[in-house]
């Protein structure tokens, strides 16, 4: 009797050691969903690196219960620490977010103005620039550029009204890119006509 005794007690403690230690899904599932739900804010666009940290954070997490998994004695203590991080540092960059995103679409406005300024200013350079024996061609082709570029210019606009900032943004750097192209283009026209 007292043999089975031992034996039942020791079944109920390796029973009751087993089943306190349970994967965390709960926690897992909370820490995936916050996850995606900051995605779904576009953390992917304008918060590209913190959201490749906190992904990065759990699938630490993730890692340390597939190695708990393989043990006799679970311990998901620091496992359970890890994804409560990983929620956090999600929800605390959803809440981060708006501003992150206010700050691309000030940029793009910013620059969206900038560059009309620039296209304005490449206009008035073009009337100057030197005319002459040979120069058809290539003050044609400067013009087109010029008008591509204003074309573009107005794209802006709609996507900052479909509130792709990002896109907005990275449309004005473009153009500004050529309408500067244009710019030293005439500039050097310019300059080697004062030389003459």
């Amino acid at each position: 009797m007292k043999n089975l005794t031992k034996s039942l007690i020791l079944v109920l403690t390796v029973a009751v050691v087993l089943v306190g230690c349970k994967q965390p899904t709960a926690q897992i599932d909370a820490a995936k969903a916050a996850i995606d739900d900051v995605i779904k804010g576009g953390a992917d666009k304008y918060a590209p690196e913190e959201l490749k940290t906190v992904q990065a954070d759990l699938s630490k997490a993730t890692d340390e219960i597939a190695a708990q998994d393989k043990k006799f004695f679970k311990k998901f203590g620091t496992s359970k620490e890890m994804l409560d991080k990983v929620k956090a540092d999600a929800e605390a960059l959803k809440a981060a977010l708006p501003a992150k995103i206010e700050a691309v679409k000030n940029e793009a406005v910013k620059l969206q103005g900038e560059l009309q300024t620039s296209i304005n200013d490449v206009k008035e350079m073009l009337k100057k620039a030197p005319k002459g024996k040979g120069t058809d061609k290539d003050l044609a082709a400067l013009k087109g550029d010029l008008d591509g570029a204003e074309t573009e210019f107005a794209g802006i606009q709609k996507l900052l009204e479909g509130q792709d900032y990002i896109g907005a943004l990275n449309a004005a750097k473009s153009i500004q890119v050529k309408v500067t192209g244009v710019k030293d283009q005439i500039q050097a026209a310019l300059d080697k006509t004062k030389k003459k």
